[in-house]
């Protein structure tokens, strides 16, 4: 056989060595490069061009030039480049030949530099619509018909508390009392301060779309050290379901919201954990969602797409019990068969500043909206003990700061609430006021409604890197007692390494609490706790 033959046998045996070996990047066939086949695959092409290939080298007893028909093919179907057919016609004696004159079409198209792919350097494309990447967390996409991203958050913190002797002589009896696994209601006392670390927030989240972009979908699971509806602080944490619905947007102004997930109420409590500029949300936000036990609940809403419009609605109807409960589960009288209600309106009246805090995005126009939000919540049984009690919702209510609604009875709560916010060349401000309305069915109870506030703000004094911020909050939790104003002024500094996907923030503030000598029954006395925080956060 002559050279021109062996060299094509060869190269042929090459080729579909590389191309059976998904682990072949690059394979040298006299001294000439393959590039990668992807997976198993074969395209038919490259079989073709084999098949052919050993088809000429076999009746190499032609002319040299036999050969060139074959080498042609393999360059036309890419399978070797411009560069490699000519060094492969030098080592065979043969001269190389012009390339074929190419169409208009084509020399235009070569001309072009290649499209960017839509990923940039963050997106791998396996061909046949598969494709691999990160966007703020890890994806795999089959066209437009599956996406499924892996993220994961972290937040470590280290809490340093220093509290006067009142907290640990009288404690509170009102607000944050703990609450037993019976239902003993007892006094949170500090005897002594704390410091202390811990993995503030642990969570992963699986979401994408299904069958089409318009059906997306987001699970969220959570471990975290300091819980608040299931996993008081004086538990073990656990791993629990957190969010789990799917959102139907194919009609962009009346998108369908199902399963369990943060109602739309309020603005504070509305976004994620991830992108606030203190190291937490503030107690008055915490304490006025609109079924006093979480942010989250199980239901169905209606809603607009804030992003394509400057005013939007949402409405929905919830269990009004909270996260992995039904009120069948509490085993309630006679309001097995209620419901809650959350319906809020915004406004962007200049740009379009969102749900995340801050001016991370050094706004070069002004950004302001505006937003009302109503929550109605019939039968709430809120006894620690006896019949339809519950400890999950009892230990729920108090770690938001609502113990004076414990044992109360069944309670028809209607809480309003109404926002802002303004971003501005990285200056923001932003606040939230509140008032519920509680009404008790059996009215030998007297407990009157609550009331509070919140103002906030921040500055970059380095753009998109460091923000320092101020906040205070207000909360009066029983308008019918005098003496029982809780306050806090904080103050924090923000190091923003990547936006809110990598930052670290530290904030100080005291949280004053009041308690009339009716809540102690021995005196006014009033409760101060000194706080620093330093919190870490990683998201990818």
């Amino acid at each position: 056989m002559r050279i021109s033959g062996l060299f094509f046998v060869t190269r042929a045996v090459v080729l579909l060595f590389a191309g059976l070996t998904p682990q072949a990047q690059a394979v040298e066939g006299l001294g000439l490069k393959y590039l990668y086949l992807k997976g198993l695959i074969i395209q038919e092409e490259m079989v073709f061009a084999v098949v052919l290939a050993i088809g000429f080298g076999i009746l190499g007893a032609g002319p040299a030039a036999a050969a060139d028909p074959a080498l042609n093919l393999l360059l036309k179907k890419g399978v070797i480049t411009q560069q490699e057919h000519d060094e492969a016609l030098k080592e065979t004696g043969q001269a190389a030949e012009a390339p074929p004159a190419k169409s208009e079409p084509e020399a235009q198209a070569e001309a072009a530099p290649p499209a960017k792919d839509a990923g940039g350097d963050n997106t791998v494309d396996l061909g046949k619509g598969i494709k691999f990447g990160y966007d703020r967390g890890l994806y795999m996409q089959f066209k437009d018909k599956f996406q499924l991203k892996i993220r994961l958050r972290l937040q470590f913190r280290y809490t340093d508390s220093g509290f006067n002797s009142a907290y640990g002589a009288v404690g509170d009896t009102k607000n944050y009392p703990n609450v037993s696994g019976a239902g003993v209601i007892t006094a949170r006392t500090r005897k002594e301060d704390v410091s202390e670390f811990d993995v503030r927030r642990a969570r992963l989240v699986f979401e994408g779309f299904a069958f089409n972009p318009e059906t997306t979908y987001f699970v969220q699971f959570r471990n975290d050290t300091n819980g608040t509806s299931t996993q008081p602080t004086t538990t073990r944490s656990t791993t629990q379901l957190y969010d789990a619905y799917v959102d139907l947007t194919q009609i962009p102004w009346a998108n369908l919201r199902v399963g369990q997930y943060r109602t739309f109420f309020g603005r504070q409590e509305y976004v994620s954990s991830a992108l606030l500029q203190f190291v937490d949300r503030g107690f008055v936000a915490e304490a006025f969602v609109p079924n006093v036990i979480d942010r989250r609940d199980q239901g169905v809403t209606i809603h607009s797409d804030d992003k394509k419009y400057p005013i939007n609605y949402a409405f929905g109807v919830f269990n009004g019990v909270g996260i992995n409960l039904d009120r069948l589960g509490l085993n309630t009288p006679s309001n097995a068969n209620e419901m809650m209600y959350v319906g809020r309106i915004t406004a962007d009246i200049l740009g379009k500043p969102r749900y995340p805090e801050g001016d991370l995005a050094y706004s070069q126009t002004p950004q302001l909206a505006v937003g009302v939000s109503y929550g109605y919540n019939g039968g709430l049984q809120t006894n620690t003990t006896g019949v339809g009690s519950n400890t999950q919702i009892s230990t729920s209510i108090a770690s938001l700061g609502n113990g004076r609604l414990l044992n109360q009875g069944v309670v028809n709560l209607g809480t309003t609430g109404v926002d802002f916010i303004f971003k501005y060349k990285g200056l923001s401000l932003q606040s939230e006021g509140f008032v519920r309305n509680v009404d008790t069915r059996d009215h030998s109870k007297q407990i009157g409604n609550a009331t509070g506030f919140y103002v906030q703000g921040g500055y970059f004094v380095v753009p998109k890197t460091i923000e320092v911020v101020g906040r205070y909050n207000y909360m009066d939790p029983d308008t019918l007692r005098a003496q029982d104003i809780i306050t806090s002024v904080l103050g924090g500094l923000n190091w923003y390494l990547i936006g809110h996907e990598h930052k670290l923030q530290f904030d100080y503030g005291v949280v004053t609490t009041h308690l009339s000598a009716v809540d102690t029954g021995n005196g006014v006395t009033t409760l101060i706790e000194n706080r620093a925080r330093l919190q870490y956060t990683i998201v990818f």
